[in-house]
Order: structure tokens, then C-alpha cells, then sequence
């Protein structure tokens, strides 16, 4: 074999020294590109060679083959699979095995699968780049000669990626909570939603025309059912961080019901109403009759908590309207009023601004959204955890991409799904052992484990629901 090795070698360098000698040096870059190309062709041919001379190798050990129960079936069977460095071409021996199998032995020592057309690290590098562009986009910037098609097939099989949560060293007095969503259309013409929520611990403002958030976590929720993704929030909240030693959860979004009862599931949490919608409603409610006279009022009293002015102002502005106007500004003013509480902690200047409209923009729009798309069901199921696990400092890997994906293993994971991903009940199903594992002084005392606002019954009883589905 080093023979063969070093006359690649010596072909590839001869093959460099004359594509110099050809295009010469009076245009650098150029020349750089060519010599590019003539590396990987190079480099394909020696991984080639390295690759038959492996096979030639093993096909002459009969001893070693004949314990093992391997017979040559046939002989120079070609393999085409597209890598990094181009089409790579190779032959290999087919084998029958000892069970009347048959293996090609060099595609699987070389961890090649079965109708693999491309290479899986491949895979892996177009998958991370379709996280910020479009498909034909990845194809181009990964310099891949496979189409966009075979990119979006690649992340819609993509297994399963969440990002791994690791215990912080120092658990905060306060933690933020943003929660919001993404409206995306769909191929079938409906607009779907994908909902977001950001775990952090505030929001650093060192730099005043940078401000970031301190150690932050998404988590999109697409598929799941709305009492499966708060419980992932919870797990992921209580596996990174000492929720007793926590003093306050503020729950940032726009007063919708799903997000407000986030904060059932935790101790000493408000709900926040973040900026944007809060402005919004203001705005709106400045429009009808009588109304922007009394709206510094209005906004004074919700700002100093005044609720019986707040709710007179209201009432004022309610009996100004006649006929269709009466009945559009009425959900305005309940929107404005049950939410008051908190409207009126927007206005704290102890709490961080709200950022949920840039978040939803920054993580999710910019891939989904924003540009005129129309997802199929799978792919934005995949696409939405794809764009958060890279968010979130992730990297998809060979191992996580997949050759084929029937249409049992989508079913099977549309399912799945719906209960959260699998890692995150993980650190439920553990945290939930931890309290099964207390020593209980007596199951009729009135002593209570906190595990945020959810006590340890409720968890042993979801212990042995959907959750321990298996018991």
C-alpha cells in the first residue's frame, strides 16, 4: 500500500507544478482556485486507491476470512458516494456471510450505509448551513455537487437534536422567562404557529448600543401539545438551574393564556407584558373617539397602579363609542384591563426591557418567515428544532443525519413529539426520580416538597402517565 500511496503522491504533485507552470502566477487568485480543484481531484484519487488496496487486503486473508465465515460473492463491485471533496468512486468485494447474509465488508468498516449516495458528514455541513439559508443557498456556500432537494430530504430525516443543558455553577436571584411565537405558512395554505420561549438571566447592558441576553436558552415547541411544551420549559429551567434558590421568575409575552400559565409552574413568578403588544393595544385604544385626551391620563394610572382611575378612564372611553365602534374598542379595553397587572410592571424600572418581537425575528423569522416560504408539515418540524439547536450553540453531526427515512419512522415521531422531546423528559423523568427518592416521613403529614409551583403529588401522578408510559 505505501507504494501505491506514494505514486499518488508524486502524480498529484506533478499534476500541481504543471497547473502552475499552465496558468502561471499573474493572477493569484486564480490560480489559488484551480490548484483548489486539482487538490480534491487529487485527494479523491488517493482516498481511492487507499480504499481498493484496503479491499485487495482483505480479500487475500482467507484464514482470517474463513474463521469468520465470509466468502467472496463477487469481485469489483463499484461504489459511488459524493463527499466533500467531489464524487468519490471506488470498488469493493461483496461477501457472503456465515448466516447467508450478504455484506460488502469495506463499505461497512468504513461506516458507509446501505444506498448512501452522500456522505453523511456532507450531509451534516449542507443541514448546518440550511439553519441560515435556503437550500440552494447551503448547496452553494458547502461547494456540494448534490441539489437543493437532496438537502431539505436530509433535514427532514434529521434525528432527533436538542441541545445538552448543563447544571450553572451559580444559580441567579432573578431569572426572565420571553415566550412568543412565529406565524409561518404552510404548502396547504394555512398559517401554523411555532411557539418560543427564551430561558435567561437578564439582559446585559455593559455596551448601550449592544444589549444581549445573559445566558440564554430557546426552546420552539412546534408539534407539541401546549401542556408538554411547558413542562420541557419547566424541566429545562429546573435542570439548569437551584429553583429554591431562585427569588423571582418574571414571564415575559403578550398575555396569552398558554404563556401566562407558565408561570403556574414556578414560585414567585409575575407575568411581564412585554412592550411591543403593550404599545400596540395604547395605540389603537388612541384612535376612537375621546380617547386621546384621556390617554396620558390613562397611561399615568397604569403606571402608578391607580386601578379605580384606570378602570373609570376605561368605562369614559367605552361610552364615547357608537354602534360598530362600541364593539371593535370592547376587546381592546378587556385586553388593556385584564392584563393591567402586567402592563404595569412593563413600566418598573428594576425589570429589563422586553425583547419577545426580536427574539421571535432573530431565531425564528429569519429562517421561517420572513421571506416568502410555504413549509410542508415535516419540514417545519425539523427546520424549527434545526434553527434553535444552532441558536443555541449546537452542531449537527454525521451520526444525526439519516439515509432514509420511511414513512412509519415520520409517523412514529409526529407522535413522539407530542410529548416533548425525548432528552428533555429525560431531565423530567429525573428530577421526578429525585423526589420519589426522598425519604417521606409519612404520607399522611402535611409536608410539602417544592418543586416550583407544582407540588410532588402532581409530579408522581404525571410520573405514571405519560411520562412513565412504559410502567
Amino acid at each position: 500500500m505505501e507504494n501505491i500511496i506514494a505514486q499518488q503522491l508524486v502524480k498529484m504533485q506533478e499534476r500541481i507544478l504543471g497547473k502552475i507552470q499552465e496558468e502561471g502566477l499573474g493572477d493569484i487568485g486564480d490560480t489559488a482556485e484551480v490548484l483548489f480543484q486539482t487538490l480534491k481531484e487529487g485527494a479523491c484519487e488517493l482516498l481511492q486507491a487507499i480504499l481498493e488496496a484496503t479491499d485487495a487486503e482483505i480479500a487475500k486473508a482467507v484464514g482470517e476470512r474463513k474463521k469468520d465465515g465470509l466468502k467472496i460473492k463477487e469481485r469489483n463491485v463499484v461504489r459511488r458516494l459524493v463527499t466533500s471533496l467531489g464524487e468519490l468512486e471506488y470498488r469493493r468485494t461483496y461477501y457472503e456471510t456465515a448466516e447467508s447474509g450478504y455484506i460488502y465488508l469495506l463499505d461497512y468498516l468504513i461506516g458507509v450505509e446501505p444506498y448512501e449516495r452522500v456522505s453523511k458528514a456532507l450531509c451534516a455541513k449542507l443541514v448546518n448551513l440550511s439553519a441560515e439559508m435556503s437550500y440552494g443557498k447551503s448547496v452553494k456556500h458547502g461547494n456540494a455537487e448534490v441539489s437543493r432537494q437532496t438537502v431539505s430530504n436530509k433535514v427532514n430525516g434529521l434525528r432527533e437534536v436538542v441541545q445538552d443543558i448543563t447544571r450553572a455553577e451559580h444559580t441567579p436571584e432573578e431569572l426572565h422567562i420571553f415566550a412568543d411565537e412565529d406565524h409561518v405558512h404552510m404548502k396547504d395554505g394555512r398559517n401554523a404557529i411555532v411557539p418560543l420561549v427564551t430561558i435567561t438571566e437578564g439582559i446585559d447592558t455593559s455596551k448601550p448600543k449592544r444589549h444581549k441576553l445573559i445566558n440564554p436558552l430557546h426552546i420552539a415547541g412546534y408539534g407539541m401539545e401546549a401542556e408538554a411544551f411547558n413542562d420541557q420549559v419547566e424541566a429545562c429551567v429546573n435542570e439548569r438551574y437551584d429553583i429554591n434558590a431562585v427569588k423571582r421568575i418574571y414571564i415575559h409575552g403578550d398575555g396569552a393564556n398558554r404563556i401566562v400559565s407558565l408561570g403556574d409552574r414556578f414560585p414567585n413568578a409575575k407575568h411581564v407584558l412585554d412592550g411591543f403588544h403593550l404599545e400596540k393595544y395604547l395605540k389603537k385604544m388612541g384612535h376612537y373617539n375621546g380617547a386621546s385626551q384621556r390617554m396620558g391620563a390613562l397611561r399615568a394610572a397604569l403606571r402608578d397602579g391607580n386601578w379605580k382611575t384606570y378602570k373609570k378612564l376605561l368605562e369614559d372611553i367605552y361610552t364615547l363609542q357608537t354602534g360598530k365602534d362600541r364593539q371593535r374598542c370592547k376587546p381592546i379595553i378587556l385586553y388593556l384591563w385584564n392584563n393591567r397587572e402586567a402592563a404595569h410592571l412593563r413600566y418598573s424600572p428594576d425589570i429589563c426591557g422586553s425583547c419577545t418581537e426580536s427574539l421571535v425575528s432573530h431565531v425564528l423569522s429569519e429562517r421561517l418567515s420572513r421571506t416568502p416560504l410555504a413549509w410542508s408539515e415535516q419540514g417545519l418540524k425539523k427546520m424549527a428544532m434545526l434553527v434553535v439547536y444552532r441558536k443555541n450553540g449546537g452542531k449537527v453531526m454525521a451520526k444525526d443525519i439519516r439515509v432514509s427515512m420511511t414513512a412509519d419512522d415520520q409517523a412514529r415521531e409526529k407522535l413522539a413529539l407530542r410529548s416533548g422531546w425525548s432528552k428533555y423528559n429525560d431531565y423530567m423523568n429525573r428530577q421526578i426520580d429525585l423526589i420519589l427518592d426522598t425519604d417521606w416521613v409519612s404520607a399522611f403529614q402535611k409536608q410539602t416538597f417544592t418543586f416550583g409551583k407544582v407540588d410532588a403529588s402532581y409530579l408522581i401522578r404525571k410520573s405514571f402517565g405519560t411520562l412513565r408510559s412504559a410502567v
